[in-house]
């Protein structure tokens, strides 16, 4: 009996991984550098985001190099470069409040690269997104040790948010006019003139990162504009139904965590899906759960859970994409759209309870 074996077609990147990481660098750096600027100019307290920015890329090169060293890398500077822990360590640092202590940042990190990356493989093999990991570690177990000279002086008022929880997250027209008021209007949120994480205030540089990452082939917007625009059509649905309209879809664009989280975590192409169909079906049910979550659970946001239970899902979501892309076409599309028309109905239903 006689085999054959032919080559199959494969598709090369002309990009490195390391010039795709360079290029996300650039853009977190962008938002770190906003977000320095802000908070210097409204508080002085840029030296703090630096400080807090050092002590969480310190604490994942050093995690990394003491776990390559224990397991006996032959180069172990190699592969601390090549496992871009300090990516991992500026998103934890722009998704944490400004108040967090410096312990329960090196604490998050640790479990951030440890646990969310090297056990699982490193770098390109985990199931979780490391630096949603790490921020859940600091909400779960560090919330109430912030330093309180710093809360008192930026977080003495409430995020938009925490705002609107307390509220009830009430979507009638007089609730949300007084929130939005009180932060400088659509214009403000827009622009990122309060308080909240470091680096998920100001909406305008968060969206020119999106398009810089996107130019240059970093990040895929299939994940991110479904994303966005399934936030923005339910919000919108949820508004008109108890008569605020379109002020309330813009509210949940752009108060929370919805941008940073569609640029730079969402895409994260280890821990989303791989077919298009399922970065559809995954971003829709993300955006989903961040509105559910963010609208009846006792969290401020609902974007970073949303996203850790996604990634549990990400292997069902290839499973349920799986076959011939054109053969099966016809069936991953009704899986798609079935799957993602009860995300975003089941949303709707708790959306006009508000």
């Amino acid at each position: 009996m006689k085999f054959t074996f032919k080559p199959s077609p494969n598709y090369r990147h002309p990009q490195s991984t390391t010039k795709i990481m360079g290029y996300l660098s650039i853009a977190l750096c962008a938002v770190l550098l906003s977000s320095i600027i802000w908070y210097g100019v409204s508080y002085g307290l840029a030296l703090r985001v630096v400080a807090l920015t050092l002590t969480a890329v310190v604490t994942a090169l050093l995690t990394e190099t003491a776990y390559f060293a224990f397991t006996g890398s032959k180069d172990i500077r190699h592969d601390v470069m090549h496992s871009y822990g300090w990516i991992t360590a500026i998103i934890l640092v722009l998704i944490t409040k400004i108040d967090v202590s410096y312990y329960a940042i090196v604490i998050a990190t640790v479990v951030a690269i440890l646990f969310g990356k090297l056990v699982f493989g490193g770098f390109g093999q985990n199931i979780f997104n490391p630096a949603a990991l790490g921020e859940a570690i600091i909400m779960n177990s560090f919330s109430a040790s912030g330093a309180e000279e710093v809360t008192a002086q930026v977080l003495s008022g409430a995020t938009p948010m925490a705002a609107m929880g307390s509220a009830g997250w009430s979507s009638s027209a007089s609730v949300l006019e007084n929130v939005m008021t009180s932060y400088g209007g659509l214009f403000g949120m827009l622009m990122g003139d309060y308080a909240s994480v470091i680096g998920g205030s100001c909406a305008l540089v968060i969206i020119a990162a999106f398009f810089y990452l996107v130019y240059n082939d970093v990040i895929d917007w299939h994940l991110t504009v479904p994303y966005v625009l399934t936030v923005f059509a339910v919000s919108l649905i949820t508004g008109f139904a108890n008569g605020s309209g379109i002020s309330f879809a813009l509210f949940n664009v752009l108060g929370g965590g919805v941008l940073f989280v569609s640029v730079f975590m969402l895409t994260d192409p280890v821990t989303s899906p791989v077919t298009i169909p399922g970065k559809y079906i995954f971003a829709v049910c993300a955006a989903a759960l961040t509105l559910i979550l963010r609208w009846k659970a006792a969290i401020p946001d609902g974007a970073l859970f949303a996203i850790l239970l996604m990634n549990m899902l990400t292997p069902a979501i290839d499973q349920a994409c799986s076959g011939s892309q054109i053969k099966d076409a016809k069936k991953i599309q009704t899986t798609t759209v079935v799957i993602s028309l009860v995300a975003i109905v089941v949303a709707v239903a708790v959306g006009v309870t508000l």
